[in-house]
């Protein structure tokens, strides 16, 4: 719960300070855009002439107008994050926190990042990277087969999708594959 108080807090915190930006610097565009020609009057006998002069932006303008706009953007972004109109979810997890475990899989013991790897797997993925955590974070591909009543074909597809992602290391062994999780998260089950 305090966490989430921080957060709040450090969320109103940039709420208030990228509103300020936003307006700041919509101030300062407009200013430049808004820039009112340069009139000359030419006086010719008795009659005159109005001529506007064409504003041309410097090239400071043009910096200081696309500054303006990226610093703008991020603060505009932070508004959104804050507010949480943005359609992602930004979930951040320390490592040394404890988290409650997806499935009730591994009981009282705490897997700071394997918990967050489970969270981000959904459906049969989910399940090949539980059996290997309950097998101690190896297992043989057929044994996997097996275990899930999978066919191997499945099981093969989704062992390359999750060894591609770096969740799990996959060893030829004989006629089939050694599976083992990635250094990072097998090191905290043992």
């Amino acid at each position: 719960m305090p966490g989430k108080m921080i957060w709040l807090m450090t969320c109103r915190i940039r709420l208030i300070l990228a509103g300020i930006i936003l307006i700041l610097l919509s101030i300062i565009v407009i200013n430049m855009l808004l820039v009112s020609t340069p009139v000359v009057i030419q006086v010719e006998g008795d009659t005159f002439k109005i001529i506007e002069i064409p504003y041309s932006y410097s090239t400071k303008d043009v910096y200081i107008i696309l500054i303006s706009g990226v610093l703008g953007g991020i603060a505009f972004s932070q508004i959104l994050l804050c507010l949480k109109v943005l359609p992602f979810e930004v979930i951040h997890y320390k490592i040394t926190e404890k988290m409650p475990d997806p499935d009730n899989m591994t009981g009282s013991r705490d897997h700071g990042q394997t918990n967050a790897v489970l969270r981000a797997l959904e459906g049969d993925e989910r399940k090949i990277v539980k059996v290997i955590m309950e097998n101690k974070g190896e297992i043989l591909q057929n044994e996997l087969v097996n275990t899930l009543n999978f066919p191997k074909a499945k099981v093969s597809r989704i062992l390359m999708n999750l060894e591609g992602r770096k969740i799990i290391i996959k060893k030829k062994y004989g006629l089939t594959n050694h599976i083992s999780l990635a250094d990072d998260i097998r090191g905290e089950i043992k």
